[in-house]
Parts: structure tokens; sequence; C-alpha cells
């Protein structure tokens, strides 16, 4: 498995830097410029992978923004009923008031996604990824299906059978037979993007692919990440597994659509070659992907979360503990404490070499001060402490953006430590590993998710 890095000035550079490369950039349709593509010439010199994206994700923003409000409103709906029945409410649980009214918001959220995706120009769309000259291409999609997991407009509720979500993955696969057979794209490889919703659409999505031809498949995985909903059942072909508690619902349906995937492709006795997950970037998510898909699949993600886990949140992915998030305030406590943070990346071990890392000096100011409560804040005022910890602390203005780039190169960097290129078997034994490694630690909602897709992936 492999993870591509967002084709950025700043992941280009910090690579290139400490003289490594990484296993390949992607760069978005929708954010194509001429500085943009001059990146591009740069990767292609390099020899690296160039992934050329569809350009969706505005689209699919949209969708959601313009339908968000009527959604919220059924999802209101659905907890209150939740809380009554002590559990999520489907088949005839669902009152039919509500059924109707989700699948009516469900039919318009596809009609706006359908008249949005009609306005593209396929050409135009095939000739601007063709810019990048990249070596391989994320042909146009329906991008409906994604919507609908984003606005929480699950089957269950809808009472929307399979059929219904098949219908949309012809479509994307008629739009990838267009890019496909333009002579353009010949020696490219080109990726149909499938959706689905769980295990049901997922296997079928994989039987119609593999019907169809196709060898390299995507999927939009960002909404399924990005779930803060939990789910206490899943089904799988006709059988229902309810749950003894409540787990996040992305560790679900992210093993239950890739399996799905895989068993569709089983199906039909066609060897998928490779598969794209879009948006995939988390760490305790990463191995779902390399678990769940075939040994054979040469497996690759890329996300924008290893940037904005660091420009936003300040985290960190702790090297030691298989990319286990550690914000930077959770990391000077842990110092404090007496710890320390493994300076284990390129990136974090130059920062350190140019700027220091004085553990010693930061607990001497805490202790004498009493042992204070750390707090941004802190972090961000000139004192000992930051002065001691610079790549934690916030106050030096010259150092704080060259401490921001380490923070988003580190990340990246450990991604691809967790991926690290494995294949066949040893890629399924690697993701298996750090599964363990979160079943084997603290009772948490993350374990508690991993806990269940042990169980999916082994049935």
């Amino acid at each position: 498995m492999r993870f591509i890095a967002n084709l950025r000035r700043q992941t280009l550079d910090a690579f290139a830097s400490h003289l490594i490369s990484a296993d390949g950039y992607l760069l978005s349709a929708h954010r194509i410029t001429n500085p943009n593509l001059r990146l591009a010439v740069e990767v292609r010199n390099r020899g690296l992978p160039l992934f050329a994206d569809n350009g969706t994700k505005q689209l699919i923003d949209s969708v959601i923004a313009k339908f968000s409000e009527k959604a919220r409103e059924i999802t209101r709906e659905v907890k209150t009923l939740r809380r009554q029945l002590g559990h999520l409410p489907r088949g005839r649980e669902v009152p039919p008031s509500l059924r109707k009214k989700a699948d009516a918001l469900a039919e318009s959220v596809l009609t706006d996604c359908t008249e949005r995706s009609e306005s593209i120009d396929t050409i135009e769309l095939i000739q601007r990824q063709l810019l990048m000259n990249p070596t391989d291409l994320i042909a146009q999609e329906d991008f409906a299906s994604t919507c609908l997991v984003a606005l929480d407009l699950e089957r269950e509720i809808t009472g929307w059978t399979v059929e219904r979500i098949a219908s949309r993955n012809r479509r994307s696969l008629r739009l990838w037979q267009k890019v496909a057979e333009n002579p353009l794209c010949q020696g490219l490889a080109t990726y149909a993007v499938l959706s689905a919703m769980d295990y049901n659409t997922a296997r079928d999505a994989g039987q119609l692919a593999a019907e169809a031809g196709v060898t390299s498949a995507a999927m939009g995985l960002a909404g399924v990440c990005g779930d803060l909903n939990a789910t206490d059942f899943y089904v799988s072909g006709t059988a229902s597994f309810k749950l003894a508690r409540p787990v996040p619902r992305r560790y679900v349906r992210l093993a239950q659509v890739l399996k799905g995937i895989t068993d569709g492709y089983r199906d039909r006795n066609t060897i998928l070659q490779k598969f794209h997950c879009l948006g995939l970037g988390a760490p305790s998510l990463l191995p779902i992907a390399a678990a769940a898909l075939p040994a054979k699949t040469i497996v690759t993600a890329d996300a924008t979360s290893p940037i904005h886990a660091a420009a936003k949140d300040r985290v960190l992915y702790d090297p030691e503990n298989f990319g286990d998030r550690a914000s930077t305030k959770e990391i000077v406590e842990r110092i404090l404490n007496g710890g320390n943070w493994p300076f284990l990346s390129p990136f974090t071990k130059s920062f350190k070499q140019k700027f220091g890392h004085d553990p010693e000096g930061a607990r001497r100011w805490w202790d004498t001060l009493g042992n204070p409560s750390i707090s941004r804040k802190t972090l961000h005022q000139p004192s000992e402490l930051t002065s001691s910890l610079p790549l934690f602390c916030e106050a030096d203005q010259h150092v704080k953006p060259i401490a921001r780039d380490t923070w988003i190169a580190h990340n990246h960097w450990v991604l691809g430590e967790l991926t690290e290129g494995r294949s066949g078997p040893k890629r399924r034994e690697f993701a298996q590993r750090i599964i363990d490694h979160w079943l084997d630690g603290p009772l948490t909602t993350t374990s508690r998710g991993l806990g269940v897709v042990k169980r999916i992936l082994l049935n």
C-alpha cells in the first residue's frame, strides 16, 4: 500500500529537501493553476506517480451545503426515535411519514447531483487532467451516493434498495468508459469511481465494475471517514448483526464497503489490479483498507488529513504508536510529566538539530511555577518552556511557520511508514498487526470500532 500526498509546494519541497521521495502525488482538476502545473512537471521529472483527480469535491460540498438543513431535520427525528427505541430504527420501526420524507429528500439530492454532473463537459475535464501529464487518472463520476452518506440519508431510513445505488454505479461506469476509450488516455491507469453505502451495495458495485472490465477502481471515502455518527448494527447479505454497544459508523462502513468491493470482484472471478482510496488518511483507518482489499491489488490512498491535522488541530502522528494522534499540548504535557517525544522522522530530527529540544529546561520551568496546567495560550507565550520545546510551541514567530511545515511533513512521513509499499500477504499481515495494536490497548471508541472491523473482515 502507498500513501499519495496532495501536491502542494510545501509537501513537494519538504521531501525534496531531505532527499526523500514520496510515493506519489495527487492534483485535483479544480486546483489547476500555472504554479501547480509547474509542480506537476517537477513530480514527473522525478519519475514519481502523479494522480489527476476529477475535481468533484467542490460539487459534493455544494450539494451538501444545499441540503444539509433539511437533512438535519431528518437526522433529529431519527435520533429522537433512537432514544425511544433504545437502538437505531430500521424496517417497520421507521414511521411511514419519516421514510417518505427521507425518500423525497434523497430523490431531490439525486436530481441535483445528476444536473450538476451532466453540466460537466467530459472532454474538457479530460483535457484539464491531461495538462498535468499524469500517470493515473480518476475518471468523472456520479457522486450522488457520496452525498447521501454525507447527509446521513441511510438506506435503513429511506428504504432504498441496492438497485437504487446500482443505478448510480452504472452511470459512473458509463462515464469511466468514455474516459477509458478516449485515445488521449491510452497508456494511463484510468480509475472508475465506484460508490456504496454498505456491504450489499459495495458488493453489487464490485460485480458491476468487474463485468464492465474495470481493473483500476477508486472510491471517495472522505464522507465515510468524516462520519461522526455511531451504529449498533450492520447487515451483510441477508444477515443482520446487532452490536453490544454502538461504535463509530465510519469504521463499520469502511470495512463493509471495501470488503464488499473485494467480494464483488471475487464473485466474478476478476482481478482488481489497482484500487485508490480517495480521502482516506486517518492512521487508524488506513489499515482497514490494507486488510480488506485483495492481496494482489495495488492499493493507494490520498487525503488532506495529515495537512489539516497539523495546520488546524496542531496534531502530530506518533511514529511509535502506529500514528496515534497527539496534539502539541498533549505532547508538552507528556514531556513535563517525565516522558518525551520520539524524533524519528527526518523532518523532526532536522528541526531538533537546528532549533534544539530541552525537556529538562521545560521541567525546571514547570516545577518552578508549581506545575501549572498547560493551555494553548501557554504555548503561545514566550517563556523558558516555549524556548525549551520549540517544535511544540508557537511563541517564536520566526520558528512557528517552520514548525508547522515540519508537522505537516512529519505526518506524511508517518503515513508513508504505515503503508510503506507493502503488497500481497505482507500488506494484510502488517495491517492486522496495526489493528491488533489498537485492540490490545485501552478500550476506546477507536478500539471498539476496530473490534467490529475485525469481525467484519473475518466473516
